[in-house]
């Protein structure tokens, strides 16, 4: 399990920033345990994250390498010890070029993950808390 989800126990708080259309990936934080607020851009973002503390930062969006690793380092200036995830969409037309920059070009402190390993990593997480919850 990825250390960004395992780490933090059920309960802690996460900001989702970017498009999550049908809200897939809230619900499954949510049914993990966590607190979830959502940002629609990185403006928003900074400005959440400025008032209120967060254990997670899950980039969502589809943006250009350096519209990432901007967000990214703005949100862990703000936030030492937040764990932040940037989610590659594999199946977009541009996703390989961007995945690839990233692996070429990494993101201190900043986990790359797909949609897919996060929602599995995400049901362990879920498994775990209803065992505690007995």
């Amino acid at each position: 399990m990825s250390a960004a989800i395992s780490e933090k126990s059920a309960g802690g708080t996460i900001i989702l920033i970017g498009a999550d259309h049908k809200q897939i990936l809230e619900k499954r934080y949510q049914a993990a345990g966590f607190k979830v607020v959502r940002a629609i851009d990185t403006a928003a973002a900074f400005d959440l994250a400025r008032h209120q503390p967060f254990d997670t930062a899950v980039l969502l969006f589809q943006g250009s390498f350096l519209n990432i690793a901007e967000a990214a380092f703005n949100l862990r200036d703000l936030n030492r010890t937040m764990d932040i995830i940037v989610l590659v969409d594999r199946r977009a037309n541009n996703s390989n070029r961007f995945f690839r920059q990233l692996l070429d070009h990494p993101i201190e402190g900043t986990k790359i993950m797909t949609r897919r390993q996060l929602q599995k990593q995400l049901q362990g997480v879920s498994s775990i808390a209803a065992a505690a919850a007995r």
